[in-house]
């Protein structure tokens, strides 16, 4: 809706979502981290935060999620993991993320102390 092109259906609903919730954002921001040159799939200015969006698997796509998330939490980048399974129930994961703002995305820094589930990127914590 606001002309980006983007690369799935996945990626088209969450673009679509912050179009129509009015959050700013960048699709595909290039940023270094690390010595090495990452795109982020979005990127939220007003609050600093990046998303990735997991929607693939395979072993070399699981081998390069692990990296990036490796590099975000070296760099201490804001993270926001979108997996899967979320689209059981997408506007209720992104609603979280609208109506709670900066409670909810505050709470999704990664931290090197911190453990992270693999597969979701919710603190262990939190979850269990």
């Amino acid at each position: 809706m606001d002309g980006h092109i983007v690369k799935s259906k996945g990626e088209l609903i969450i673009d679509n979502y912050l179009f129509l919730n009015e959050i700013r954002h960048t699709y595909e921001k290039e940023l270094k981290m690390g010595g090495q040159k990452v795109k982020s799939d979005w990127y939220l200015p007003e609050y600093d935060i990046y998303i990735e969006y997991w929607g693939y698997y395979g072993k070399n796509y699981i081998n390069r999620k692990k990296e990036k998330l490796r590099l975000y939490r070296n760099a201490r980048l804001k993270l926001i993991s979108i997996e899967n399974f979320m689209f059981n129930d997408i506007y209720h994961y992104l609603n979280k993320l609208v109506k709670k703002k900066e409670q909810y995305l505050e709470k999704k820094v990664l931290d090197d102390k911190d453990k992270y589930c693999f597969n979701c990127g919710i603190s262990l914590d939190e979850r269990f």
